[in-house]
């Protein structure tokens, strides 16, 4: 491996252990289990380490955004694979950015069953704005779409999710 390379490895590690929580926040409320979130982490990670590790392959310009983008398309894979759309088992483990409590847990289970209620392409992009800590540039990136769109789809799915909660008045 090449001394460039050994440079980006390092970048790529040191920006894993930075935003670690919030990656692994984010595949928590993805696929709702921690152990699937981990592996899909791990994925993530090995296949932009593979990336980054080619010669030729082109530089990314934000390692922050590929990484997020990267779990995104690993966690959109394994839901399709397992059909984990409709069901999401709860774990007592799944937020780990916060101290696990029933509180904590009935919260989340209150936010994994609106944020299924709502469209998908609305729902991912309040999950990666919440729980990745991402800006909505950032998440305009991550999903290559346009940042009007981004918002739109936020303002469009907390209203509906607002709704749902008046309706059944959570």
């Amino acid at each position: 491996m090449s001394q460039e390379n050994n440079i980006i490895m390092k970048e790529l590690t040191e920006q894993l252990r930075r935003d670690q929580s919030h990656l692994m926040r984010y595949a928590c409320y993805r696929l709702g289990d921690a152990n699937d979130a981990k592996d899909a982490l791990q994925d993530a990670y090995l296949k932009v380490c593979e990336k980054l590790s080619h010669e030729k392959s082109s530089k990314v310009k934000d390692l922050r955004n590929y990484l997020f983008r990267t779990l995104s398309n690993i966690c959109t894979s394994r839901l399709t694979m397992s059909e984990k759309y409709k069901t999401i088992p709860l774990d007592t483990r799944l937020d780990m950015a916060i101290s696990s409590t029933e509180s904590s847990e009935a919260d989340y289970q209150r936010i994994a069953q609106l944020l299924m209620e709502i469209p998908e392409d609305q729902a991912e992009v309040i999950r990666l704005r919440i729980y990745g800590d991402n800006s909505f540039a950032d998440v305009a990136e991550i999903l290559s779409l346009p940042l009007p769109t981004v918002k739109s789809r936020f303002l469009y799915g907390l209203e509906k999710i607002r709704r749902a909660m008046k309706q059944t008045n959570y």
